[in-house]
């Protein structure tokens, strides 16, 4: 049963007004509605440096204490919109409760900025925080929804140009297969107030310019499904059941297990899409947890391995 928390909030989303058949949507005024939400109030301990990294402004998160390592955090949006510093409830959250540090990023959006823009600034400030010090097996990956796709084509992409990967990555409700039209696509449009019917139109229109071959969407790096994992680090996966991209993280999963892959999986019912990145809701902080506690196994079974 979900909780009060995710009906309020599925509620709040079912009431949103949606784009009229034919409308094309103002992604810029979209930002500039989202940028004059409140943020919430930096939790006592925290410190808050606002810096620039690689041209694009970037949230540092520390807190006295924390010893585990960086969490390295692209936020969704659809590649359209967010930023880091409209995901601050969930890194302030993220570094108050798990022993994190957290670097949260910007990177260019569409439909101004083409694909590959986005996954390039990413890998270019993973560079620059490798640059700044942090080491990699230090470092987690994490984001959700386009952030959580950005997330695993980053570490595709670390290895096809052999950057060293993190420690971990944690990816919430990833676009894993933007090529197959799965059947949560379609299936759970009436439950997921969020994405609605976004996912079955597709982002063709939206990442690329002119012309389209299809046949691109099978790049690993903007579906991830099709990458080869072997030296990738251990994943952990999570999703709501009733959302549109539920299919896309169960491939995943069943493709890494298959292939032995460590990973592990979290689904919770009847929340939104990124339910994840919204911890007042008692789900998402289960979540968080298996989260943090499948990244730090993997660092207690390093400890002793050496």
């Amino acid at each position: 049963m979900p909780s009060i928390a995710a009906h309020m909030t599925n509620l709040i989303f079912r009431l949103m007004p949606q784009d009229k058949e034919g409308e094309v949507h103002d992604y810029v005024a979209e930002r500039e509605r989202n940028a004059k939400r409140k943020v919430p109030k930096l939790p006592k301990g925290l410190k808050l440096e606002e810096f620039d990294l690689n041209g694009f402004p970037a949230d540092r998160f520390t807190k006295e204490g924390d010893d585990k390592g960086l969490i390295f955090y692209i936020h969704g949006g659809g590649f359209t919109t967010g930023s880091a510093r409209e995901r601050r409830m969930l890194t302030y959250h993220a570094v108050d409760h798990y022993g994190y540090d957290c670097i949260s990023i910007n990177y260019r959006l569409a439909p101004e900025n083409k694909w590959p823009s986005q996954i390039e600034d990413c890998y270019e400030a993973y560079e620059k925080v490798l640059e700044m010090g942090y080491h990699p097996e230090d470092i987690v990956f994490m984001g959700e929804s386009a952030g959580g796709t950005l997330v695993l084509s980053l570490a595709l992409l670390c290895k096809e140009r052999k950057l060293p990967q993190p420690k971990a990555i944690i990816a919430f409700s990833p676009a894993t297969d933007q090529y197959r039209d799965l059947p949560s696509h379609t299936r759970n449009i009436g439950t997921d107030y969020m994405l609605g019917n976004a996912v079955a139109k597709g982002l063709c229109d939206v990442l690329f310019a002119g012309d389209f071959d299809r046949e691109r969407l099978k790049d690993p790096l903007l579906s991830p499904y099709y990458g080869d994992y072997a030296g990738l680090p251990p994943i952990f996966l999570s999703a709501s059941s009733s959302e549109t991209l539920y299919d896309d993280t169960m491939i995943l999963y069943d493709k890494l297990k298959t292939e032995r892959h460590e990973t592990e999986i979290d689904i919770r019912n009847g929340v939104c899409h990124a339910y994840q990145i919204m911890p007042y809701m008692p789900e998402a902080r289960k979540t968080l947890d298996k989260a943090f506690a499948f990244v730090n196994k993997i660092k207690k079974e390093g400890e002793n391995r050496l």
